[in-house]
């Protein structure tokens, strides 16, 4: 309610009572009724005041437009976007790599197997060796010196290790 509403002039006499009561207890010196007609100076300050109240009001129940939220969401947007975008170049190259091992680990299995294989097939070819060359003694014990050819040769038992397959010739001969 305004100051210069003139219902507020007329007040009821229990409040002006009340009023100078407490006025005497605090020690104030009664004050003087307003005049009942406000000077055109007052008027005109209570209506520029009601006037930037009603705009500041007014002010406050505008919509602030939405485009500042995008202004405002669009970094942290291109950030995201960006990081995303790292992020699967990160796990196409995870799976490009976990491929590699993955292949390289078959072909290392292949080479384990055939490996396997191939040192079954030695042992069994060095043991068919040792029993041929082992029947060819017991042949050749059993013989007469007569029989037997003069440079007939008995083999001796190799040690049981690996045989050296594939050589490489270092220096060429005669050096």
């Amino acid at each position: 309610m305004s100051w210069s509403d003139p219902s507020r002039r007329f007040e009821p006499a229990e409040d002006v009572e009340l009023r100078s009561e407490l006025r005497e207890l605090l020690g104030l010196a009664p004050v003087e009724a307003p005049s009942s007609a406000p000077s055109p100076e007052l008027t005109e300050l209570a209506d520029s005041l009601h006037r930037e109240a009603e705009r500041r009001r007014h002010a406050m129940l505008k919509p602030r437009p939405n485009w500042w939220l995008a202004a405002a969401a669009f970094p942290i947007l291109v950030g995201l976007g960006g990081m995303s975008a790292w992020g699967l170049q990160q796990k196409h190259r995870a799976d490009g790599l976990a491929a590699r091992v993955a292949d390289k680990d078959a072909q290392i299995q292949t080479i384990a197997s055939e490996n396997a294989a191939a040192k079954m097939e030695l042992a069994s070819e060095r043991a068919a060796k040792e029993d041929a060359q082992a029947k060819l003694v017991q042949v050749a014990s059993k013989l007469s010196p007569r029989e037997r050819q003069p440079y007939l040769v008995i083999p001796a038992k190799k040690p049981v290790g690996a045989e050296v397959m594939d050589t490489l010739r270092v220096k060429a001969p005669g050096r």
